[in-house]
């Protein structure tokens, strides 16, 4: 559901970088430099320069946390996920609330097929945030893990959030063409899955027939609605 980018990373990186200070540690030369090397390489899209660099800043400045965040950043954005996940365990342990952390290792251990981990960081996120995105990346988790009461509880309570009833997201037609749907769409194709998979098909239709009703494109709740047709 979150979209990320080269730009937003490079501004993230930019501000952390602008926002660090002066050094306490007597190394303000070598840090100065580090600092250089970092904004030049990202000037000219080297990204695996302005990783070393993060890194001579860390050894330089160790007691400072944002570089920990941009490294991960930078790891998630180019989807090398154990590494992101394993720096922002190191982030969390210095700071448990850092919700930008507590997300790219969410969604980094989801991608590693570690779904029980990524559970409970998006359940500390939840109970951080009380964000109906992060709500609903919880309820896939617990279908994924075949938590299925769960699931079906949290999405009852991901429909009576305000941000269901006016948000859109991005989903797909039958041209695999991306276009807009209410999300509530969405919340009602996932209770059909959850409802056929503990074995109530007559009421996996009707949240089926409900997300087609707001989308009539959405593809995924056409298949479906009718599975035989695929």
């Amino acid at each position: 559901m979150i979209k990320s980018s080269k730009s937003i990373l490079i501004a993230i990186l930019m501000m952390a970088v602008c926002s660090f200070g002066f050094s306490q540690s007597g190394n303000e030369e070598a840090i100065n430099r580090a600092k250089m090397k970092y904004s030049k390489s990202i000037q000219y899209n080297d990204f695996a320069i302005a990783k070393d660099a993060i890194y001579d800043l860390m050894v330089l400045e160790p007691n400072n946390s944002a570089y920990l965040d941009s490294l991960a950043y930078m790891y998630f954005e180019f989807q090398q996920y154990a590494s992101a996940a394993l720096v922002s365990r190191d982030a969390l342990n210095r700071n448990s609330n850092n919700r930008l952390m507590l997300q790219i290792g969410a969604k980094s251990l989801e991608e590693l097929g570690a779904l029980d981990q990524s559970l409970k960081m998006y359940e500390r996120l939840y109970s951080l945030s009380d964000d109906a995105f992060v709500l609903f990346e919880i309820i896939q988790k617990q279908y994924d893990l075949k938590k299925y009461d769960d699931a079906m509880i949290n999405s009852e309570l991901l429909l009576g959030k305000p941000a269901v009833e006016r948000n859109n997201v991005y989903v797909k037609n039958e041209a695999e063409e991306e276009i807009e749907a209410p999300f509530k769409a969405v919340v009602y194709n996932v209770q059909g899955m959850i409802a056929r998979a503990q074995g109530n098909e007559e009421a996996a239709k009707q949240y089926f027939n409900k997300a087609l009703k707001l989308a009539p494109n959405y593809a995924l709740a056409k298949e479906n609605l009718n599975p035989s047709e695929k």
